[in-house]
């Protein structure tokens, strides 16, 4: 069963990595701070002890950032096609 801490802030890390990737727009920057986002979201938690290992949290955190990054950069395309019309 899932922790729902590792849940709760997994969500939280989707949604802050599509709006990464939606405001960049860039792929190499917003793939790095999203990047640099996920890791340090998963260091702070196991070293303040909201989590007991750091590998399951950054798996958790890795999909949740993938799908958030695409999500928010097909998101940003699509409003980018939209708007020249």
């Amino acid at each position: 069963m899932i922790d729902p801490f590792a849940l709760i802030s997994g969500f939280a890390l989707l949604g802050a990595s599509a709006l990464i990737a939606f405001r960049v727009r860039q792929l190499v920057p917003a793939a790095l701070a999203i990047v640099l986002l996920a890791v340090l979201a998963a260091l702070a938690a196991v070293r303040f002890g909201l989590f007991d290992s750091f590998t399951p949290l950054l798996v958790i955190y890795a999909n949740s950032a993938l799908m958030g990054g695409i999500g928010g950069a097909l998101y940003a395309r699509k409003r980018a096609e939209e708007g020249g019309r």
